[in-house]
């Protein structure tokens, strides 16, 4: 069985109007993948890593001699990991979207180039910055060769690799439909959620975005099989629902019959309580509606299929160690075993630390089928906590999943809540400054305003009515670990930093809430709230202390909460209740 995790130290690379390719993982690899990382993987079950590359930084081409002057490089790079990991078992996997498109600033390059250009559109730096990106145009013949031969030469060059991994839709803009909200012709407001962007480019936007991606998928597998004919090759199919409605039969059904499919496992589902999830989730434990059709479409296809998870942490709570969901862990292994699944990618660029989860789920992968849910808990607390309480364990387990099945899932509240920082955030007095808190997953400046959080299916009143139960329900399961669990036990230390951050957004919530409407008046409840925030704060730090990794949000490597932060606000939050009992 294929089990695809990566490193939590390897870095995604920089999107940037000024790209610097020596940034890329596929040149930072080569230092973040040493020995005993790789052997930490291996022991964790996993015998699969993916790297991030770009085909124009990696393979030169004579058509663009402006691409990959740093080729030896990457190349290099990338071939020891390769060398190392297999001496762990473990095969390197290179994911790609190719072809990415090239900033408008490189005018040397579009001069050069004018006639293979394509879709303009804006993009956003991971800085926050705005500049305009040009497709180059996989409709026109020589661009298809190009990708064509370049993928040729990729496998020439790297034949350590065990196989590619290629994503047609994305955030980052590629081809002249990758980018989300793309599309010719009108606007289909039930699935795009984002503002339309009319195609300017004049050979695609005489075509239907799925005809794009079908051709660029053979031109890619065309190029590979032209040197390989057994390097394995998985097609991702997140967001072809911006192209078609899912499942995406036109897409899925002319698909190649030598690759395989990657499937988000949780998106396009709908949680016991009607809440529709469109993105990673442990709370929910799927399998999505939208992933059995999807399944059931390839099937007929005759495609495999490979689920995607984040096994560790999600958007959820992406800054603790793992979000211990175990009972959904134990679900989403259960579907790989009875439907016989040949593997699994296991993380995306964060929630990837070791942790207990990952025991969980290995083990989940080697029961019988016919195995209860509650049964397998109850072996795995026995065998991997041999000092506890089986029974507690269990109850513990179950009521950290009743809690996240109460969650506020909304995409807004997972990228712009505060729920990731909130252990780190000082609950100011008075008016709101007005500015926002920032996007989840990137260091922006902290605002202390949450209304992007707010949405229609949850409003302010309800986020906070959830978050006040989701703290009450952990509690009680954290109370449950701290009866049958040694105090310094990892797993201990996880769930009360899983529950404070809880405890604490829904205190920040309710101090946001005073602040929108504020008046003097307010002031004796704010101080109420700002006590029970201190005793938050007070309880965690020595857990974080102990496990310097919590609070570090890997996707966008920094950290959204740390113990020298927890110190910091412990010590405004007694300098403003010692300024309010005066005044």
């Amino acid at each position: 069985m294929l089990k695809i995790w990566r490193s939590a130290y390897s870095r995604f690379g920089i999107h940037t109007e000024f790209p610097d390719d020596l940034q890329d993982e596929t040149v930072t690899a080569e230092k973040s993948y040493t020995e005993e990382i790789l052997e930490e993987i291996a022991g964790n079950g996993f015998n699969a890593i993916w790297v991030h590359g770009q085909l124009h930084h990696i393979i030169p081409h004579p058509r663009y001699p402006e691409f990959a002057q740093n080729s030896h490089l990457h190349l290099r790079a990338l071939r020891n990991p390769c060398r190392k990991a297999g001496k762990s078992g473990i095969k390197v996997y290179l994911y790609l979207q190719p072809p990415r498109a090239i900033p408008v600033n490189d005018t040397a390059f579009w001069q050069a180039h004018e006639e293979d250009g394509g879709q303009t559109l804006e993009s956003y730096g991971d800085d926050g910055s705005k500049f305009q990106v040009r497709s180059l145009c996989t409709s026109l013949p020589e661009v298809r060769q190009y990708i064509r031969e370049s993928f040729a030469e990729l496998v020439r060059q790297l034949p350590e690799l065990g196989g590619l991994i290629i994503i047609s839709a994305s955030e980052y803009p590629a081809h002249c439909y990758s980018n989300r909200n793309c599309r010719p012709g009108p606007v289909r407001p039930r699935k795009l959620v984002m503002d339309h962007i009319a195609t300017n480019c004049p050979h695609c936007g005489e075509r239907q975005p799925e005809e794009v991606v079908i051709e660029l998928i053979h031109t890619i597998r065309d190029g590979i099989r032209s040197v390989s004919t057994s390097l394995d090759l998985i097609f991702w199919n997140w967001s072809w629902s911006m192209y078609i409605d899912p499942p995406c039969e036109t897409i899925i059904s002319r698909l190649p019959k030598d690759i395989r499919l990657l499937i988000d496992f949780e998106r396009g589902g709908y949680r016991k309580d009607g809440t529709f999830i469109n993105e990673y989730s442990l709370g929910y434990s799927g399998p999505s509606e939208q992933f059995l059709e999807t399944k059931a479409v390839a099937d007929n296809a005759v495609i495999p299929v490979l689920p995607k998870f984040q096994l560790g942490t999600t958007h959820e709570l992406a800054t603790v160690r793992s979000l211990p969901v175990i009972e959904s862990l134990f679900r989403k292994a259960e579907y790989i075993r009875k439907n016989n699944l040949g593997g699994f990618m296991g993380c995306w660029n964060f929630g990837n630390l070791p942790s207990s989860s990952l025991n969980a789920f290995h083990y989940f992968l080697t029961l019988p089928d016919d195995i209860s849910c509650n049964d397998a808990l109850l072996m795995f607390a026995r065998k991997n906590y041999p000092e506890a309480n089986p029974e507690k364990m269990v109850e513990a387990w179950n009521l950290f999943s009743e809690a996240m099945e109460i969650y506020p899932f909304t995409i807004p509240f997972l990228y712009v809540g505060p729920q990731n920082h909130s252990l780190a955030l000082i609950p100011e007095k008075g008016p709101l400054s007005g500015k926002k808190i920032g996007r989840s997953f990137l260091p922006d400046e902290r605002g202390d305003s949450y209304i992007d959080s707010e949405t229609e299916e949850f409003p302010l009143t309800e986020i906070i009515r959830r978050l006040g139960f989701m703290a009450e329900i952990w509690e009680k399961g954290t109370r449950l670990l701290k009866e049958t669990l040694s105090a310094n036990h990892p797993d201990l230390g996880n769930a009360i930093i899983c529950g404070a951050a809880w405890r604490s957004t829904f205190n920040m919530f309710r101090i946001y809430s005073l602040r929108k409407q504020w008046n003097d008046t307010m002031t004796a409840e704010w101080l109420g709230i700002v006590k029970e925030e201190l005793q938050v704060a007070e309880t965690v730090l020595p857990y974080v202390e102990s496990d310097p990794l919590q609070g570090w949000h890997i996707e966008g490597d920094f950290y959204s909460f740390n113990a020298e932060m927890i110190r910091e606000k412990i010590r405004k939050i007694r300098e403003l209740i010692s300024w309010s009992n005066v005044h």
